[in-house]
């Protein structure tokens, strides 16, 4: 007949086995409970994104504000160079009809 090979580590009898999933250790579950977490890391990255959205708005409204400024002060730079040139010209014709009044005087 063959032996039956005995284990030699000692097996715990039946009054001494501890069920641990029925223990409350609110360390353990704030490390375990990974729903919570995720739910919690969902809204801090949603919030974060969010403030990166705003920020990236207030940037772009910002530079949108500065092209419409620069365009305006081009517009009354070009204006004002026009004006300029309307004088001059303005200018030049008047002198010119002065001598040609003054030479059709003598």
């Amino acid at each position: 007949m063959p032996s039956q090979h005995q284990s030699k580590t000692p097996q715990p009898t039946p009054g001494h086995v501890h069920d641990y999933s029925q223990v409350v250790d609110e360390q353990l579950d704030v490390l375990t409970n990974d729903s919570t977490d995720t739910k919690q890391e969902k809204s801090m990255e949603k919030h974060e994104e969010a403030k990166r959205w705003k920020v990236e708005e207030e940037r772009l409204e910002a530079e949108w504000r500065k092209r419409v400024e620069e365009e305006e002060e081009a517009q009354r730079k070009k204006a004002a160079e026009e004006e300029a040139e309307r004088q001059r010209q303005r200018a030049s014709e008047e002198r010119a009809q002065a001598r040609w009044d003054k030479a059709t005087q003598r």
